[in-house]
């Protein structure tokens, strides 16, 4: 326990001394106060569909892929992470000395918890690339077939 507070204690310092360093830098001018019309957008080819339309369908496929990568991963790190909290808690009581300070267990139950919120955060990343990457990668090759009934044929485009 006193580890974790240290943790904790020792985060909220970075965080503080990260604030301060906030005021030495330098902050430029935005873009969005310059007088030239066309350096206000933030897309230099004009507009969102544009920058949208230049990916192809292996650049979504590779979107879809690593989201499946990313959801295995964030799964092994949750079903890691329940293994480590588990053996870190047989070992941490031993039923004989309650006010010992440093248990083998402990570091493991604070390992085992860092591993379920990383799974956690990889597993929701993971399956919003998944889901996105599928649905353009639909888009992308249902756009036309060739339907054959008993005494006709269609060939239709979607869009």
């Amino acid at each position: 326990m006193k580890k974790l507070l240290l943790l904790m204690a020792m985060g909220t310092a970075v965080a503080a001394g990260a604030q301060n360093d906030l005021a030495k830098t330098t902050l430029y001018p935005s873009t969005l106060l310059l007088k030239d019309p066309q350096s206000k957008t933030i897309f230099r080819s004009g507009d969102a569909a544009a920058a949208r339309s230049t990916k192809t369908i292996e650049d979504w496929q590779r979107l879809r892929r690593s989201g499946i990568i990313l959801t295995s991963g964030g799964i092994a790190c949750i079903a890691g992470g329940i293994a480590l909290v588990a053996a870190g808690d047989n070992q941490a009581n031993n039923g004989y000395d309650y006010y010992s300070t440093d248990t083998p267990g402990e570091a493991k139950v604070v390992v085992g918890a860092m591993g379920i919120a990383g799974g956690i955060l990889a597993l929701g990343g993971g399956i919003t690339m998944w889901a996105i990457g599928n649905n353009r990668v639909k888009k992308y090759t249902d756009r036309m077939s060739f339907d054959m009934g008993n005494r006709s044929a269609k060939l239709a485009y979607r869009f």
